[in-house]
Protein backbone atom coordinates (compact mmCIF):
# COMPACT_ATOMS: atom_id res chain seq x y z
CA UNK A 1 0.00 0.00 0.00
CA UNK A 2 1.59 3.33 -1.07
CA UNK A 3 2.00 6.05 1.67
CA UNK A 4 0.13 9.18 0.98
CA UNK A 5 2.97 11.87 -0.23
CA UNK A 6 1.52 14.12 2.35
CA UNK A 7 3.59 11.76 5.12
CA UNK A 8 6.48 11.78 3.16
CA UNK A 9 7.43 15.19 2.61
CA UNK A 10 8.36 16.86 5.90
CA UNK A 11 11.68 18.04 5.39
CA UNK A 12 11.15 21.56 3.24
CA UNK A 13 11.06 24.78 5.27
CA UNK A 14 8.64 26.81 2.84
CA UNK A 15 8.60 30.76 3.27
CA UNK A 16 5.81 32.70 3.06
CA UNK A 17 5.52 35.14 -0.22
CA UNK A 18 5.62 38.77 0.21
CA UNK A 19 2.02 38.62 -0.79
CA UNK A 20 0.16 38.19 2.48
CA UNK A 21 -3.39 36.52 2.65
CA UNK A 22 -5.88 36.78 5.00
CA UNK A 23 -4.91 33.22 7.01
CA UNK A 24 -1.24 34.41 7.37
CA UNK A 25 -2.24 37.92 9.43
CA UNK A 26 -0.90 36.31 12.63
CA UNK A 27 2.97 35.77 11.02
CA UNK A 28 2.73 39.67 10.29
CA UNK A 29 1.81 40.40 14.23
CA UNK A 30 4.40 37.96 14.78
CA UNK A 31 7.05 40.24 13.16
CA UNK A 32 6.28 43.15 15.03
CA UNK A 33 6.42 41.43 17.94
CA UNK A 34 9.68 39.82 17.20
CA UNK A 35 11.02 43.66 16.19
CA UNK A 36 9.90 44.72 19.11
CA UNK A 37 12.03 41.95 20.48
CA UNK A 38 14.86 42.28 18.22
CA UNK A 39 15.22 45.94 19.66
CA UNK A 40 15.30 45.07 23.31
CA UNK A 41 18.55 42.46 22.52
CA UNK A 42 20.06 45.01 20.23
CA UNK A 43 19.71 47.67 23.34
CA UNK A 44 20.57 45.18 25.81
CA UNK A 45 23.10 43.20 24.52
CA UNK A 46 25.48 46.37 23.50
CA UNK A 47 24.91 48.66 26.55
CA UNK A 48 26.16 45.95 28.81
CA UNK A 49 28.55 44.46 26.44
CA UNK A 50 30.40 48.07 26.25
CA UNK A 51 29.32 50.04 29.63
CA UNK A 52 32.79 49.78 31.27
CA UNK A 53 34.64 51.70 27.76
CA UNK A 54 33.96 55.52 28.92
CA UNK A 55 35.19 54.22 32.31
CA UNK A 56 38.35 53.11 31.20
CA UNK A 57 40.20 55.79 32.78
CA UNK A 58 39.01 55.29 36.02
CA UNK A 59 39.60 51.80 36.02
CA UNK A 60 42.96 52.61 34.82
CA UNK A 61 43.75 55.18 37.65
CA UNK A 62 41.61 52.76 40.32
CA UNK A 63 43.68 49.89 39.76
CA UNK A 64 46.67 51.07 38.76
CA UNK A 65 46.59 49.23 35.04
CA UNK A 66 47.99 50.96 31.72
CA UNK A 67 45.20 51.85 29.46
CA UNK A 68 45.74 48.99 27.12
CA UNK A 69 45.27 46.88 30.41
CA UNK A 70 42.45 48.76 31.46
CA UNK A 71 40.79 48.36 27.75
CA UNK A 72 40.70 44.13 28.49
CA UNK A 73 37.47 45.00 30.26
CA UNK A 74 36.28 45.58 27.11
CA UNK A 75 37.91 43.35 24.69
CA UNK A 76 37.45 40.46 27.47
CA UNK A 77 33.95 40.62 27.25
CA UNK A 78 33.89 40.49 23.20
CA UNK A 79 36.58 37.63 23.60
CA UNK A 80 34.04 35.73 25.81
CA UNK A 81 31.01 36.61 22.88
CA UNK A 82 32.97 35.22 19.98
CA UNK A 83 34.15 31.97 21.42
CA UNK A 84 30.86 31.20 22.66
CA UNK A 85 28.66 32.01 19.78
CA UNK A 86 29.39 28.24 17.84
CA UNK A 87 27.82 26.35 21.19
CA UNK A 88 25.30 28.68 21.26
CA UNK A 89 24.55 27.78 17.62
CA UNK A 90 24.83 23.93 18.75
CA UNK A 91 22.22 24.90 21.31
CA UNK A 92 19.53 26.33 19.38
CA UNK A 93 19.62 23.79 16.71
CA UNK A 94 18.40 21.10 19.33
CA UNK A 95 16.51 23.73 21.82
CA UNK A 96 15.64 26.22 18.78
CA UNK A 97 16.47 30.10 18.89
CA UNK A 98 14.00 31.94 20.62
CA UNK A 99 14.78 29.51 23.80
CA UNK A 100 18.38 29.64 23.13
CA UNK A 101 18.32 33.27 23.07
CA UNK A 102 16.24 33.01 26.34
CA UNK A 103 18.56 31.06 28.01
CA UNK A 104 21.17 33.58 27.02
CA UNK A 105 19.31 36.52 28.44
CA UNK A 106 18.44 35.32 31.72
CA UNK A 107 22.38 34.39 32.19
CA UNK A 108 23.22 38.30 31.05
CA UNK A 109 20.89 39.96 33.03
CA UNK A 110 22.72 37.48 36.57
CA UNK A 111 25.82 38.57 35.43
CA UNK A 112 25.43 41.89 34.91
CA UNK A 113 24.68 42.71 38.74
CA UNK A 114 27.17 40.18 40.02
CA UNK A 115 30.24 40.94 37.73
CA UNK A 116 30.95 44.85 38.92
CA UNK A 117 31.78 43.53 42.59
CA UNK A 118 34.37 41.07 41.83
CA UNK A 119 37.64 41.66 43.61
CA UNK A 120 40.94 42.51 41.75
CA UNK A 121 41.80 43.24 37.67
CA UNK A 122 42.08 40.25 36.58
CA UNK A 123 38.68 38.43 38.48
CA UNK A 124 36.95 41.68 36.83
CA UNK A 125 38.27 40.25 33.35
CA UNK A 126 37.63 36.71 33.87
CA UNK A 127 34.37 38.16 35.12
CA UNK A 128 34.10 39.95 31.75
CA UNK A 129 34.43 36.98 29.47
CA UNK A 130 31.97 35.14 31.20
CA UNK A 131 29.57 38.06 30.75
CA UNK A 132 30.90 37.94 27.11
CA UNK A 133 29.84 34.40 26.73
CA UNK A 134 26.24 34.98 28.36
CA UNK A 135 25.30 37.53 26.11
CA UNK A 136 26.56 35.48 22.78
CA UNK A 137 23.67 34.15 22.33
CA UNK A 138 21.97 36.85 21.04
CA UNK A 139 24.07 38.12 18.34
CA UNK A 140 24.97 35.11 17.68
CA UNK A 141 21.13 33.79 16.62
CA UNK A 142 19.63 37.21 16.18
CA UNK A 143 20.02 37.50 12.49
CA UNK A 144 19.05 33.67 11.98
CA UNK A 145 16.02 34.38 13.80
CA UNK A 146 14.93 37.22 11.58
CA UNK A 147 15.43 35.10 8.50
CA UNK A 148 13.51 32.18 10.08
CA UNK A 149 10.62 34.07 11.13
CA UNK A 150 10.19 37.33 8.88
CA UNK A 151 8.67 37.75 5.52
CA UNK A 152 11.37 37.89 2.86
CA UNK A 153 10.17 41.14 1.78
CA UNK A 154 11.13 42.22 5.57
CA UNK A 155 13.96 40.24 6.49
CA UNK A 156 16.53 43.27 5.39
CA UNK A 157 14.69 46.01 6.80
CA UNK A 158 14.50 43.88 10.56
CA UNK A 159 17.95 42.96 10.29
CA UNK A 160 18.58 46.65 9.87
CA UNK A 161 16.40 47.88 12.77
CA UNK A 162 18.30 45.00 15.04
CA UNK A 163 21.55 46.86 13.85
CA UNK A 164 20.26 50.13 15.12
CA UNK A 165 19.43 48.94 18.27
CA UNK A 166 23.23 47.49 19.21
CA UNK A 167 23.92 51.56 18.35
CA UNK A 168 21.69 53.01 20.35
CA UNK A 169 22.22 49.79 23.29
CA UNK A 170 26.32 51.03 22.99
CA UNK A 171 25.33 54.41 23.51
CA UNK A 172 22.67 53.73 26.66
CA UNK A 173 25.32 51.91 28.39
CA UNK A 174 28.07 54.19 27.79
CA UNK A 175 25.89 57.27 28.66
CA UNK A 176 24.40 55.50 31.85
CA UNK A 177 27.29 54.15 33.19
CA UNK A 178 29.66 57.42 32.81
CA UNK A 179 27.45 59.86 35.09
CA UNK A 180 26.76 57.48 37.88
CA UNK A 181 30.28 56.65 38.03
CA UNK A 182 31.19 60.54 38.71
CA UNK A 183 29.46 60.60 41.77
CA UNK A 184 29.45 56.92 43.14
CA UNK A 185 32.69 55.42 41.19
CA UNK A 186 32.93 53.10 38.31
CA UNK A 187 31.58 49.97 40.12
CA UNK A 188 28.10 51.85 41.01
CA UNK A 189 28.63 52.73 37.41
CA UNK A 190 28.53 49.24 35.79
CA UNK A 191 25.65 48.12 38.46
CA UNK A 192 23.62 50.88 37.32
CA UNK A 193 23.86 49.72 33.66
CA UNK A 194 23.22 46.35 34.96
CA UNK A 195 20.07 46.64 36.91
CA UNK A 196 18.68 48.99 33.99
CA UNK A 197 19.47 46.17 31.25
CA UNK A 198 17.74 43.13 33.67
CA UNK A 199 14.53 44.74 32.63
CA UNK A 200 14.96 44.99 29.27
CA UNK A 201 16.25 41.35 29.05
CA UNK A 202 13.23 40.37 31.02
CA UNK A 203 10.80 42.29 28.19
CA UNK A 204 13.21 40.02 25.73
CA UNK A 205 12.17 37.01 27.22
CA UNK A 206 8.93 37.91 27.17
CA UNK A 207 8.76 39.29 23.63
CA UNK A 208 10.45 36.71 21.62
CA UNK A 209 8.36 33.46 19.59
CA UNK A 210 7.38 30.87 20.53
CA UNK A 211 8.41 27.27 19.04
CA UNK A 212 9.24 26.98 15.79
CA UNK A 213 8.72 29.03 12.69
CA UNK A 214 5.71 29.36 10.85
CA UNK A 215 6.00 26.81 8.04
CA UNK A 216 8.92 24.90 9.21
CA UNK A 217 9.05 21.34 9.60
CA UNK A 218 10.49 19.75 12.70
CA UNK A 219 11.04 16.05 11.46
CA UNK A 220 13.60 14.80 8.43
CA UNK A 221 12.23 12.11 6.18
CA UNK A 222 13.24 8.19 7.29
CA UNK A 223 16.46 7.30 6.25
CA UNK A 224 17.31 10.81 5.92
CA UNK A 225 20.18 12.52 7.66
CA UNK A 226 20.76 16.11 9.12
CA UNK A 227 23.83 17.83 8.07
CA UNK A 228 26.13 17.97 10.45
CA UNK A 229 27.33 21.56 12.44
CA UNK A 230 30.58 20.98 11.88
CA UNK A 231 29.45 20.15 7.96
CA UNK A 232 27.46 23.65 7.51
CA UNK A 233 30.72 25.30 9.35
CA UNK A 234 33.12 23.86 6.33
CA UNK A 235 31.17 24.85 3.61
CA UNK A 236 30.37 27.78 4.86
CA UNK A 237 34.30 28.38 5.27
CA UNK A 238 34.89 27.08 1.70
CA UNK A 239 32.54 30.35 0.69
CA UNK A 240 35.21 32.94 -0.61
CA UNK A 241 32.36 35.68 -0.79
CA UNK A 242 31.03 34.59 2.75
CA UNK A 243 34.43 34.21 4.53
CA UNK A 244 35.27 37.76 2.90
CA UNK A 245 32.03 39.20 4.43
CA UNK A 246 32.70 37.55 7.54
CA UNK A 247 36.63 39.33 7.88
CA UNK A 248 34.97 42.52 6.96
CA UNK A 249 32.61 42.61 9.46
CA UNK A 250 35.52 41.83 11.83
CA UNK A 251 37.84 44.22 10.30
CA UNK A 252 35.75 47.34 10.36
CA UNK A 253 34.33 46.47 14.13
CA UNK A 254 38.04 46.61 15.30
CA UNK A 255 38.72 49.97 14.17
CA UNK A 256 35.59 50.95 15.81
CA UNK A 257 36.95 49.76 18.86
CA UNK A 258 40.55 51.43 18.93
CA UNK A 259 38.93 54.76 18.64
CA UNK A 260 36.72 54.37 20.89
CA UNK A 261 39.21 52.29 23.49
CA UNK A 262 41.37 55.34 23.64
CA UNK A 263 39.65 58.37 22.91
CA UNK A 264 38.01 59.18 26.56
CA UNK A 265 42.34 59.17 26.95
CA UNK A 266 42.99 61.33 24.64
CA UNK A 267 40.26 64.13 25.34
CA UNK A 268 40.90 63.68 29.30
CA UNK A 269 44.20 64.85 28.33
CA UNK A 270 45.52 68.56 27.57
CA UNK A 271 44.81 70.13 25.40
CA UNK A 272 41.30 69.01 25.69
CA UNK A 273 40.86 68.43 29.74
CA UNK A 274 37.71 67.36 29.46
CA UNK A 275 35.93 65.53 32.38
CA UNK A 276 34.50 62.33 32.25
CA UNK A 277 30.70 63.35 31.53
CA UNK A 278 31.56 65.40 28.92
CA UNK A 279 33.73 62.84 27.13
CA UNK A 280 30.52 61.01 27.58
CA UNK A 281 28.20 62.48 25.31
CA UNK A 282 30.65 61.91 22.17
CA UNK A 283 28.87 58.88 22.45
CA UNK A 284 26.16 60.75 20.94
CA UNK A 285 27.93 59.95 17.54
CA UNK A 286 26.49 56.20 17.73
CA UNK A 287 23.03 58.05 16.85
CA UNK A 288 24.70 58.25 13.33
CA UNK A 289 24.63 54.41 13.20
CA UNK A 290 21.62 53.91 14.25
CA UNK A 291 20.20 56.13 10.93
CA UNK A 292 23.35 54.56 9.30
CA UNK A 293 21.88 50.91 9.64
CA UNK A 294 18.60 51.91 9.17
CA UNK A 295 19.62 53.41 5.75
CA UNK A 296 21.50 50.56 4.84
CA UNK A 297 19.03 48.24 3.28
CA UNK A 298 17.89 50.79 1.36
CA UNK A 299 20.91 51.66 -0.30
CA UNK A 300 21.59 48.47 -1.00
CA UNK A 301 18.63 47.89 -2.62
CA UNK A 302 19.33 51.19 -5.15
CA UNK A 303 23.33 50.80 -5.67
CA UNK A 304 24.07 47.02 -4.77
CA UNK A 305 25.34 45.45 -1.23
CA UNK A 306 28.96 45.74 -2.63
CA UNK A 307 28.82 49.59 -3.63
CA UNK A 308 27.58 50.20 -0.27
CA UNK A 309 30.40 48.09 1.62
CA UNK A 310 32.98 49.97 -0.27
CA UNK A 311 31.45 53.81 1.01
CA UNK A 312 31.40 52.03 4.53
CA UNK A 313 34.95 51.43 4.24
CA UNK A 314 35.81 54.59 3.08
CA UNK A 315 33.95 56.50 5.29
CA UNK A 316 35.88 54.58 8.48
CA UNK A 317 39.06 55.80 7.20
CA UNK A 318 38.33 59.21 6.23
CA UNK A 319 36.74 59.44 9.59
CA UNK A 320 39.54 58.13 11.32
CA UNK A 321 42.03 60.88 9.02
CA UNK A 322 39.74 63.66 10.47
CA UNK A 323 40.15 62.55 14.34
CA UNK A 324 43.99 64.09 13.99
CA UNK A 325 42.88 67.24 13.72
CA UNK A 326 43.02 69.54 16.94
CA UNK A 327 39.41 71.65 17.32
CA UNK A 328 37.30 69.50 18.96
CA UNK A 329 34.62 69.69 16.53
CA UNK A 330 36.03 68.14 13.90
CA UNK A 331 36.96 65.32 16.08
CA UNK A 332 33.60 64.67 16.85
CA UNK A 333 32.72 65.33 13.16
CA UNK A 334 35.36 62.48 12.56
CA UNK A 335 34.48 59.92 14.76
CA UNK A 336 30.71 60.57 13.76
CA UNK A 337 31.34 59.85 10.27
CA UNK A 338 33.75 56.33 11.36
CA UNK A 339 30.66 55.25 13.19
CA UNK A 340 28.62 55.97 10.06
CA UNK A 341 30.60 54.01 8.55
CA UNK A 342 31.09 50.75 10.45
CA UNK A 343 27.21 50.62 11.22
CA UNK A 344 26.18 51.10 7.78
CA UNK A 345 28.74 48.40 6.86
CA UNK A 346 27.55 45.93 9.57
CA UNK A 347 23.98 45.67 8.86
CA UNK A 348 24.57 44.78 5.09
CA UNK A 349 27.31 42.72 6.02
CA UNK A 350 25.50 40.63 8.38
CA UNK A 351 22.22 40.74 6.70
CA UNK A 352 24.29 39.16 3.74
CA UNK A 353 25.19 36.54 5.51
CA UNK A 354 22.19 35.58 6.40
CA UNK A 355 20.37 35.66 3.21
CA UNK A 356 23.49 34.06 1.39
CA UNK A 357 23.52 30.99 3.87
CA UNK A 358 20.43 29.09 2.87
CA UNK A 359 21.29 26.16 5.08
CA UNK A 360 23.30 26.48 8.24
CA UNK A 361 21.95 29.89 8.47
CA UNK A 362 22.77 29.30 12.63
CA UNK A 363 25.96 28.74 11.98
CA UNK A 364 26.84 31.35 9.08
CA UNK A 365 25.86 34.11 11.46
CA UNK A 366 27.74 32.74 14.19
CA UNK A 367 30.68 32.34 11.79
CA UNK A 368 30.29 35.94 11.51
CA UNK A 369 29.44 37.17 15.08
CA UNK A 370 33.18 35.04 16.33
CA UNK A 371 35.06 37.52 13.55
CA UNK A 372 33.28 39.79 14.48
CA UNK A 373 34.14 40.02 18.40
CA UNK A 374 37.02 38.85 17.34
CA UNK A 375 38.26 41.75 15.58
CA UNK A 376 36.95 43.49 18.16
CA UNK A 377 39.09 41.91 20.86
CA UNK A 378 42.31 42.00 19.00
CA UNK A 379 42.27 45.34 17.17
CA UNK A 380 40.72 47.14 20.05
CA UNK A 381 43.83 45.63 22.51
CA UNK A 382 46.57 46.29 20.01
CA UNK A 383 45.46 49.89 19.19
CA UNK A 384 46.42 50.02 23.33
CA UNK A 385 50.42 49.06 22.48
CA UNK A 386 49.76 51.83 19.37
CA UNK A 387 48.57 54.60 21.60
CA UNK A 388 51.42 53.89 24.05
CA UNK A 389 54.03 54.41 21.54
CA UNK A 390 53.03 57.01 19.64
CA UNK A 391 49.89 58.10 20.64
CA UNK A 392 46.74 58.93 18.81
CA UNK A 393 48.08 59.04 14.98
CA UNK A 394 49.45 55.26 15.79
CA UNK A 395 45.52 54.64 16.91
CA UNK A 396 44.38 56.62 13.88
CA UNK A 397 47.07 54.66 11.43
CA UNK A 398 45.57 51.43 12.50
CA UNK A 399 42.35 52.34 11.92
CA UNK A 400 42.84 53.67 8.35
CA UNK A 401 45.09 50.00 7.33
CA UNK A 402 41.85 47.92 8.49
CA UNK A 403 39.44 50.24 6.90
CA UNK A 404 41.96 49.58 3.57
CA UNK A 405 42.10 45.40 4.25
CA UNK A 406 38.13 45.33 4.57
CA UNK A 407 38.10 47.45 1.14
CA UNK A 408 40.39 45.56 -1.00
CA UNK A 409 38.19 42.10 0.41
CA UNK A 410 35.18 43.78 -1.17
CA UNK A 411 36.91 44.53 -4.17
CA UNK A 412 38.03 41.64 -4.44
CA UNK A 413 34.74 39.30 -4.42
CA UNK A 414 32.45 40.57 -6.64
CA UNK A 415 30.12 37.83 -5.83
CA UNK A 416 28.84 40.12 -2.93
CA UNK A 417 26.80 41.91 -4.95
CA UNK A 418 25.32 39.71 -7.99
CA UNK A 419 24.91 36.25 -5.38
CA UNK A 420 24.12 37.59 -2.21
CA UNK A 421 21.77 40.08 -4.10
CA UNK A 422 19.63 37.11 -5.82
CA UNK A 423 19.32 35.36 -2.88
CA UNK A 424 18.77 38.11 0.32
CA UNK A 425 15.36 39.25 0.81
CA UNK A 426 14.06 42.36 -1.10
CA UNK A 427 15.23 45.70 0.51
CA UNK A 428 18.20 44.64 2.15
Amino acid sequence: MRTPSVVRVTTTATRPTALTPARELPQVIGERRLAAALWCAGLGTFALLYAPQGLLTDVSASLAVSPSRAALLVSGATLGLAASVIPWAWLSDRIGRPEAMRVAAVASAVLAVLVPWLPGFEMLVAGRFLQGAALGGIPALAIALVHDWSLPARAGALAGSYVAATSVGGLVGRLVSVPVAQHLGWRLGLVAVGACLTAVMALLVFLLPPGSPRGRRPHLEVGARRPSQLTHLRAHLRDRTLVALFCVGGLLVGGLAAIFNYLPFRLEAPPYGLAPTVVSLVFLTYLAGTVGSRLAGALSDRWSPRTVLVIACSLMGVGAVVTLARPLLVVVAGVTVLTLGLFVGHAVAASRVGARATTGRAQATALYTVVYYAGASLFGWVAGHAWGLVGWVGVVGLVVALAAVALMLVLSVPTVTRTCAASGPAGS
